[in-house]
């Protein structure tokens, strides 16, 4: 056997919350540098990282094998006995696709079911949905090991009997590891017993909580910020021994040359694992179309009653065409039930009194959407773009986020779980991390250090969204000098490095619901929080990947603030206003505006919005629009912001790039300030359609070589083309498009 192949089958990552140091990257990159053909992980009672992994092994050609250390009670799960000192551990594999969904059926069941502590299950249930997982019978907390290690052999060896009916035959291993701890290889000469006994074959793990040896220090850190102790603390949990790491197959053929079959076997299972997730499915919920009509039919219908209502004075051919483009895009897509679950719920909102916000996000660009009264923003006056929402060139699930009333959001939710069924929707789960300031903190705590000194510390870190402790320490003189002059500081800045970044804690995400086709645990693994609530184990991101509907159902004050409003003004004034129809041309609202008089006002209150609004005196709705895109570090730092005040004043003179540029940049005086401009500019010099334009768009975000090269080809070949370009003007083109693309915001948002 090559010495190289060898693989990990027993791995905890930051998804277990405070147990595991293990960044999936770090772990991926580590595999792969030791050249592991394969690699598991096994967190402890969850699979929140799933896809996370399951997708970075892909990346990097490593086999991803997904498994749980699930907790096992010797009783029944649904009994909540406080006298039951007992939680088995034990390791589970999937195998096949099957396995993998009798994991994410277990791990739900542990949660929803036999939540005690910790999240357990029982060999009932385990029985039940065996088929397609391999066991491993688990650490020194595994069933067998706690026998052996109460001298109760006899116990151990019908444990050991009973796991293997449970399982498939041949599924079933007996676990060795070796981190120098005397209990475990004590154990282990028994479970060589057991394992002759009943022909049972053996496997080598490793159990890794970080992946460096000399991360053992901020590991044990870890523990005591999750115990709420300190490393001085002579009755804190620890680890006994600094061998928790990701060892090399040398290392293990080493800790393991008397028996190689347990190496080989790593090689067994990993070649036995044939789990195929699939990425490109959607598994949207059907929408029950009255009468029987056909979803797409019934989609047309409501457009067309919409167009009536949208414009009472007619359609002319570019809105025809607008409506046709769109609805071939969106039912070759697959996404008319999409649209149609969420035109009902927002009808249902208005129609009892919820405060539905006018639409937000590119979702504002779809005629189809304003036309069903998903947004109210008329993306033809606007002159917004559907492609920029939804790309027939590049399959995504269209992204459409809906506020409402803060305080009624959750009759919605109600709704939707009533009608689409309580076993279908969810909430959605997010991480909250250790960002550097707080890892400091907690990392000073743990080692026993003064608040006053770890406050010193952490004040050093710049006060910057995600700034890193390696990006301080490179901007902050003073922080490097505490680390060249204090020895504590600096074993403390190194230890809340290796920390920060992991996982802290899971809640329920603000505004994320998922609605599915079938049962959740059908797709996803379940979670059930502290205080009962039920939400998916993967994130927005992972519901998004394997195809499930999500929603941002927003809770926005600002909705709840003007409909209270307008209640006290009837009240009061006997006036009934109605919000969708106040001007947004008043005169008297923009002389407010020009003196910053915008308390209270959404995205327009804060003192630097104020002074702003001061120096570009607004005086149109499309000033408003421009000044959301420029207040942003990027257009600030880059002079984008007073160039565009200067010309606005008519203080510098307006230019555009090229005579075809003026009608794409009139209203921005001639700035780049929108995506959907870089896009038009694609359009208008290089004949791109929208689809590749947004392509373009996507590509200059990125900023990835290769893509670039490619648009940028194409771009000089269309401009030539279209507009008669030399190559030397289209590149100069492509340069200030890129420049600008950097900066860019979405207009339609």
């Amino acid at each position: 056997m090559n010495l190289s192949e060898f693989v990990h089958l027993h791995v905890h990552t930051q998804y277990s919350l405070l147990d595991g140091a293990c960044r999936v990257e770090g772990l991926v990159q580590k595999a792969a540098d030791l050249g592991m053909p394969a690699l598991s992980m096994t967190d402890h009672g969850n699979m929140f990282g799933t896809i996370h992994f399951y997708k970075a092994c892909k990346k990097a050609g490593i086999k991803p094998i997904i498994g749980c250390e699930a907790y096992l009670t010797p009783g029944r799960r649904l009994d909540k006995n406080p006298d039951q000192k007992d939680i088995f551990h034990l390791t589970l594999l999937a195998a096949n696709n099957e396995g993998y969904a009798n994991l994410i059926k277990l791990v739900s069941a542990s949660y929803l079911e036999g939540f005690y502590h910790k999240p357990r299950i029982d060999k009932e249930i385990l029985a039940r949905h065996s088929k397609g997982l391999i066991g491993i019978s688990g650490c020194l907390k595994g069933e067998l090991s706690c026998h052996l290690l109460r001298g109760n052999d006899e116990a151990a060896l019908k444990s050991a009997d009973e796991y293997r009916h449970i399982f498939e035959k041949g599924a079933y291993y007996i676990e060795l590891m070796d981190h120098h701890i005397m209990a475990q290889r004590t154990v282990n000469e028994s479970l060589l017993l057991i394992a002759d006994k009943l022909g049972l074959p053996c496997v080598a793990t490793n159990d890794v909580h970080y992946i460096e040896q000399n991360q053992a220090m901020a590991h044990e850190a870890l523990l005591c910020i999750q115990t709420q102790t300190t490393l001085d603390d002579p009755k804190r949990m620890r680890f006994a021994t600094d061998q928790f790491y990701f060892k090399s197959a040398q290392e293990m053929q080493s800790l393991f040359a008397h028996l190689p079959s347990a190496i080989s076997n790593t090689l067994r299972i990993a070649d036995s694992c044939e789990l195929k997730l699939n990425f490109d499915q959607y598994h949207l919920p059907r929408y029950d179309v009255p009468g029987g009509q056909a979803p797409q039919s019934y989609l047309e219908a409501l457009c067309q009653e919409g167009f009536k209502k949208r414009y009472p004075s007619g359609i002319d051919d570019i809105l025809r065409k607008r409506l046709d483009h769109e609805l071939k895009t969106i039912v070759d897509m697959g996404f008319v039930s999409y649209f149609l679950i969420v035109w009902d719920f927002i009808k249902h909102a208005k129609s009892v009194g919820v405060p539905v916000g006018p639409g937000r996000g590119s979702a504002a660009g779809s005629l189809v959407s304003y036309l069903l009264g998903i947004t109210d923003l008329d993306p033809i006056k606007y002159n917004l773009l559907f492609e920029r929402f939804l790309n027939p060139g590049r399959k995504s699930m269209p992204d459409i986020d809906i506020d409402f009333c803060y305080e009624r959001r959750g009759e919605i939710i109600d709704y939707v779980t009533r009608k689409y069924g309580v076993n279908n929707v969810a909430q959605i789960i997010t991480f909250g991390s250790m960002q550097a300031k707080a890892a400091v903190r907690d990392v000073g705590r743990a080692m026993g250090m003064s608040y006053a000194d770890v406050d010193r510390i952490a004040k050093l870190i710049p006060h910057e969204l995600g700034i890193t402790i390696e990006q301080a320490l490179d901007v902050e003189p003073q922080l490097r000098e505490a680390v060249q002059v204090d020895k504590t500081a600096k074993q403390l800045l190194a230890t809340a490095q290796v920390l920060e970044g992991l996982n802290r804690h899971a809640s329920i995400h603000a505004a994320g619901v998922v609605i599915s086709d079938k049962p959740l645990t059908e797709h996803v693994p379940l979670f059930k929080s502290s205080d009962g609530q039920v939400t998916t184990a993967f994130d927005m991101d992972g519901i998004s990947q394997i195809g499930l509907l999500k929603m941002d159902f927003l809770g926005l004050r600002t909705l709840t603030v003007i409909n209270d409003c307008l209640k006290l003004i009837k009240e009061l004034h006997g006036v009934d206003l109605n919000i969708d129809t106040v001007p947004l041309d008043d005169p008297k609202t923009f002389v407010m505006l020009q003196a910053a008089q915008a308390m209270g006002v959404f995205q327009l209150e804060s003192g630097g919005m104020r002074d702003l609004l001061k120096k570009m005196k607004p005086s149109e709705f499309e000033d408003l629009i421009a000044i959301l895109a420029l207040y942003r570090p990027g257009p600030m730092g880059s002079g984008m912001l007073e160039d565009f005040i200067k010309r606005k004043r008519v203080d510098q003179k307006i230019s555009y790039p090229h005579p075809k540029l003026e009608e794409v940049l009139r209203a921005t005086y001639g700035i780049i300030l929108y995506q959907e401009q870089v896009m038009q500019i694609a359009s208008v010099m290089a004949g791109f359609s929208m689809a590749q334009a947004d392509d373009l768009r996507k590509a200059m975000g990125k900023k990835i070589p290769a893509e670039m090269q490619k648009m940028r080809g194409l771009f000089i070949q269309g401009c030539a083309k279209t507009s008669q370009l030399p190559e030397i003007q289209a590149n100069q083109l492509f340069d200030l498009i890129d420049y600008f693309a950097g900066y860019g915001f979405n207009r339609s948002h």
